[in-house]
């Protein structure tokens, strides 16, 4: 007897582990395009706007998803996100809703420049970062645990608030990070190099999440990446 609409158990087996036409919400991630905090120039504090080669990630990123048929966009409420998200609104014709739970994970006074700790505490941090991989390991961070707790709880609720569709999430490094974490089981935070305009896709029914695509920066084709900063 056919066991599901494709009479194959095999095929059946893995659409439902890859949640293939299941109706499951589609979430694009995507980390913000090229900040002036990415190439040095501004402090991530300042809240920093994206640069001219931001502009243009963000640009042909917008061209690209605008052909996905996606129906939602929310974004950080970060500037570097909001111009990167009104770039996708302005080719999708859709509006951007902010949520504040998709904001960058909060690095405390000091943030990521070790030129501001001195030099044994500098050591001692690279040692935990490289033992860890661990959000733990930055003095005054917001910690692993409430980052995946924030991230998770954001996240998921997007999903459950639109079943069956497909969002446009864009957010930064870290949450990104935490998110993959969460879907993968893994406890280290530092998984990937999350390029910038990148897209990962998870998948997601009920509380089972898949990951479709990570870090795709097809649509970047000769512009540079970023590795100047991770925020």
């Amino acid at each position: 007897m056919a066991d599901g609409p494709s009479g194959d158990p095999i095929i059946e087996y893995f659409r439902d582990a890859f949640l293939i036409g299941s109706g499951a919400t589609r979430l694009y991630l995507v980390r913000h395009a090229q900040s002036l905090s990415n190439t040095g120039e501004a402090d991530i504090s300042t809240d920093p706007p994206l640069t001219a080669v931001g502009w243009e990630q963000a640009r042909r990123l917008a061209q690209r998803l605008a052909r996905q048929g996606i129906d939602l966009i929310y974004s950080s409420p970060q500037r570097r996100a909001l111009q990167t998200a009104q770039a996708i609104a302005e080719a999708t014709g859709l509006s951007v809703m902010v949520e504040d739970g998709l904001r960058e994970v909060g690095m405390g006074t000091r943030g990521l420049d070790v030129r501001r700790l001195g030099v044994e505490e500098a050591r001692e941090v690279t040692r935990r970062i490289a033992a860890t991989m661990r959000w733990d390991a930055f003095p005054g961070s917001e910690g692993s645990r409430a980052v995946r707790r924030r991230v998770r709880a954001t996240i998921d609720a997007i999903a459950r608030r639109h079943p069956g569709r497909r969002i446009v999430i864009v957010t930064h490094f870290g949450v990104i990070q935490a998110y993959v974490s969460i879907v993968l089981g893994v406890r280290q935070d530092l998984l990937f190099y999350v390029f910038n305009a990148s897209i990962t896709s998870v998948r997601v029914k009920g509380r089972k999440r898949v990951l479709w695509r990570l870090n795709d920066v097809a649509h970047l084709d000769g512009l540079p990446t970023g590795f100047a900063g991770i925020s």
